[in-house]
């Protein structure tokens, strides 16, 4: 495949940006169709399983049932499957499942499109671990985030935890969305039914200026 430019890349990525106008979601899907299998066009795509989850769910959970929300190109996901967790991964957009289903061909993974305000019935309750890895962050703010995070505590089992991961509000921070950074108050309210484990902001090398966090909780109801 022959490698587009930056410019090229940030031309792509800026059309696929203009739907969230009309489509706050379904731009995702524009642009993984645009990316035609090139990952470097994908923003958030690490191809790799991300060290943080990797590190916080081996120290503190045991295998289980595994729900992936928004699960990009999928590495994650396969991530947990080596460890031996039971992973359901979904994703809004029809072009990366079938991306990700090319990729780990021989996966035990179930892929799955969803849309996490309309999760399947049979996931409620269902699941010993959830996955949010920068997808609230990208819904923006106005009734439709808010209705994303309302599902999440839903669909875990007793006991089951939840660990999210993205870009903190601290109010220092200016950036053309998406994504749009959350504040702590609002993740500790909108998961204020479960029990939070931890909620700990950091920043990463390659990115000293942005703000991070990754917030655990537990449903003990």
């Amino acid at each position: 495949m022959e490698k587009i430019s930056e410019a090229e890349r940030e031309a792509i990525i800026s059309q696929a940006k203009s739907a969230v106008n009309d489509e706050p979601i379904d731009w995702f899907d524009q642009l993984y169709g645009m990316a035609n299998r090139d990952s470097a066009i994908i923003p958030w795509a690490r191809m790799t399983p991300n060290p943080i989850m990797m590190d916080w769910v081996e120290k503190n959970c045991h295998n289980g049932k595994a729900l992936i929300i928004g699960c990009g190109l999928g590495d994650d996901a396969i991530g947990l499957e080596n460890i031996g967790f039971n992973v359901t991964a979904f994703d809004i957009s029809q072009h990366c499942i079938d991306w990700c289903k090319e990729r780990f061909p021989n996966s035990t993974v179930e892929w799955l499109v969803g849309d996490i305000l309309e999760p399947n019935e049979e996931w409620y309750g269902n699941f010993d671990l959830i996955i949010e890895i920068h997808i609230l962050q990208a819904i923006p703010d106005g009734g439709i985030r808010e209705q994303a995070a309302e599902q999440m505590p839903k669909l875990l089992a007793k006991n089951g935890k939840m660990l999210c991961i993205g870009r903190l509000d601290d109010g220092l921070q200016t950036i053309q969305p998406p994504p749009w950074p959350l504040k702590q108050t609002w993740l500790e309210r909108s998961f204020a039914m479960l029990d939070c484990l931890e909620f700990t902001p950091f920043k990463n090398n390659d990115s000293p200026d942005v703000a991070r966090y990754y917030g655990a909780w537990q449903n003990v109801s």
